[in-house]
């Protein structure tokens, strides 16, 4: 993740246009900046949606492979752990190198991994696959987000960072869709997406090359991203991260199980039926993503511990009755708590952050969510193998709410010590 502290007035826009200059702009010029913003948004969704076009296809792997629930866990938790590397190694790249340079290093690792899924002809191919896709979603999210935020102005400038979150989340939600549309209808279904995905890299790449540089090249090294939690916010950090955890580990059961859940458990053996019970949780994430401007911190943070609860329940409801219906209900429930607990939680945490460890705490923050999406996922396949596969799911759901409670807890016991209130025992 790039920080995000940098301001848009030192993006060079058509020469050095600073955003607080935003007002004087012609209207050409004006028009020329939404594009811009358009382009990139554009491109955002597209590397993403390369993250997720592999959900569509695990059954078909998993069947022409012959491997078991635990691989298709291990291949999925691959991506995460690219994600990982590539925000810790890569993260503040962009802050010397520029903008472009590092989202061209992402694009680069885009078309890699859509090249190894189209020679995979065994799981191993697949693990490589997953880790370069994660390193191309590390490299890309953080420093194009910034980016869009660096290139909006004027009418757009309030909303960029929602502009840069929709194209985020909503790349990763019709991936699967649009995947598995194709193994529907177009021969060769464990190529065509990756072919159609390379397209759109192609398509990218010539958007980065034409839009203006946001941040030209600045004197620094190019180190690791720190990490790191001021003691006077660790304890927001504490249950920001508990609900961030539970949020992307239901986004990883989502995009790494849901398929398997849906044939195993609800019957459903559709790959574009699995793709939208997918695409259900991402639809939740944005519109909780919305709702998180609308609402204070502490209304936000209550009703996602409340919405992952009910996601929880309805997800072991789910196993033992084998509805469908309650699956889909599941990930949009589910999704509108993660959506809303990780907007407003990062919202925070990049506000109240000293500026000088801004990017240090942000980082901290991403690396707890994008191992809750990987280990939790991995756990229920290895629980999957020893014991049966619903029990593991309803185990999973369990932690989940657990988890959520006791960031409800922390929060209750915090907000009495701020009020001198004392605790009842």
């Amino acid at each position: 993740m790039t920080n995000t502290t940098d301001r848009a007035s030192d993006a060079p826009y058509s020469g050095d246009v600073a955003t607080s200059a935003d007002s004087h702009l012609a209207d050409g010029a004006r028009d020329h900046r939404s594009a811009a913003t358009a382009g990139l948004a554009f491109v955002l969704a597209g590397v993403m949606l390369g993250a997720t076009m592999p959900t569509a296809l695990y059954s078909t792997y998993q069947h022409n492979f012959g491997f078991s629930l635990l691989t298709v866990t291990v291949i999925f938790a691959m991506y995460a752990f690219g994600v990982l590397a590539a925000l810790l190694a890569f993260g503040t790249w962009s802050d010397v190198l520029g903008r472009r340079p590092v989202l061209l290093m992402g694009l680069a690792f885009a078309a890699l991994s859509d090249v190894v899924f189209l020679l995979a002809d065994s799981t191993g191919w697949l693990l490589v696959g997953r880790v370069i896709s994660g390193l191309s979603a590390g490299v890309f999210v953080g420093t194009a987000s910034v980016a869009v935020t660096e290139m909006a102005g004027g009418r757009l400038s309030s909303r960029a960072p929602l502009i840069a979150s929709v194209a985020n989340i909503g790349g990763l939600g019709i991936g699967p869709v649009i995947a598995a549309m194709l193994v529907a209808w177009v021969p060769g279904p464990m190529r065509t997406s990756f072919w159609v995905h390379l397209g759109l890299v192609a398509a990218s790449t010539v958007v980065v090359l034409l839009v203006p540089e946001t941040r030209g090249r600045r004197p620094g090294k190019l180190r690791p991203m720190p990490l790191g939690v001021p003691a006077d916010m660790r304890v927001y950090f504490m249950r920001a991260s508990l609900l961030g955890f539970a949020g992307f580990a239901v986004m990883g059961l989502f995009t790494g199980v849901a398929p398997s859940i849906a044939t195993k458990i609800t019957g459903v053996h559709s790959a574009i039926a699995v793709s939208f019970l997918v695409f259900s949780m991402f639809i939740g994430s944005v519109v909780g993503q919305l709702a998180a401007r609308r609402v204070r911190q502490e209304v936000a943070e209550r009703t996602s511990i409340l919405l992952f609860v009910v996601a929880m329940v309805l997800l072991i409801l789910t196993f033992v009755v084998g509805n469908p219906i309650l699956l889909a209900i599941t990930g949009l429930v589910g999704g509108v708590g993660q959506g809303m607990s990780f907007a407003k939680g990062l919202a925070v945490i990049t506000t109240t952050a000293p500026a000088e460890q801004k990017a240090a705490v942000t980082s901290a923050f991403f690396v707890v969510c994008y191992i809750a999406i990987s280990v939790p996922v991995i756990a229920e396949g290895l629980l999957a193998q020893y014991w049966q596969f619903k029990g593991a799911g309803i185990v999973f759901a369990v932690v989940i709410a657990v988890l959520a409670l006791l960031a409800g807890a922390l929060e209750v016991v915090e907000s009495r010590k701020q009020r001198g209130t004392p605790i009842e025992r």
